[in-house]
C-alpha cells in the first residue's frame, strides 16, 4: 500500500474511463492509474486485464458495473475473477470488506456544501478508506485543502479535471 501511495503522489493524473475509446486512449497514455467508470459483467474482466497488461493499475467503480450487485458478494466476485488493484465505493459500509479482501479502497464523496464536507469527513474517518475522492474536483480546491488538514488519507480530485495544473 505504501508503494501505491508513493506511485500516486508521483503520478497524480488518473484516467477516468467510460467507454472503449477512452480505455484505448488511457492504455496508450503515460498515466499509471485507470478508473473504470463504466463496465458490465460481460466485459469487466477483459477491461481490467487490458489495463493490467499495459502496466497500469486498475480501479473499478462498483456502482458502475452493470449486472453486478453493490454488495460484499460483488466485491468478492471482483477479487476472485478480475483482481483490480482497487475499487471506488460510495457506500462506506463496503470499505472494510474491500480492504479485508485486499483491494485499495477509494471512498467517493460528493461535496455540495459545508455540511457535506463535515459529513464526508465523518464518514471517511469511520470507514477508513485508503483514498478519498472528492467530487467535483475542479471546483473544490478549497475543500480539498480543508480535508487534507483534518485527515491523513490521501485525497483524489475527481470530475471536470482537464489539465495537470488543476490537480
Amino acid at each position: 500500500m505504501a508503494d501505491l501511495k508513493r506511485d500516486f503522489m508521483a503520478n497524480p493524473i488518473i484516467a477516468a474511463v467510460r467507454d472503449v475509446n477512452g480505455l484505448n486512449t488511457a492504455l496508450k497514455s503515460a498515466v499509471e492509474f485507470v478508473f473504470l467508470l463504466d463496465a458490465s459483467l460481460m466485459n469487466i474482466n477483459r477491461r481490467v486485464r487490458q489495463i493490467k497488461e499495459s502496466g497500469k493499475k486498475a480501479f473499478v467503480h462498483l456502482d458502475m458495473v452493470a449486472g453486478l450487485g453493490k454488495d460484499a458478494g460483488a466485491l468478492e466476485f471482483l477479487w476472485e475473477d478480475c483482481r483490480p488493484e482497487g475499487v471506488i465505493l460510495t457506500k462506506p459500509n463496503l470499505i472494510q470488506t474491500a480492504r479485508h479482501l485486499g483491494f485499495v479502497a477509494v471512498q467517493r464523496l460528493f461535496v455540495l456544501d459545508s455540511l457535506s464536507v463535515q459529513t464526508g469527513l465523518k464518514i471517511a474517518n469511520e470507514s477508513r478508506p485508503d483514498f478519498i475522492e472528492v467530487m467535483p474536483g475542479a471546483v473544490v480546491a478549497k475543500i480539498i485543502a480543508q480535508i487534507r488538514q483534518k485527515s491523513a488519507v490521501p485525497v483524489i480530485a475527481g470530475g471536470l479535471i482537464e489539465t495537470r495544473g488543476e490537480v
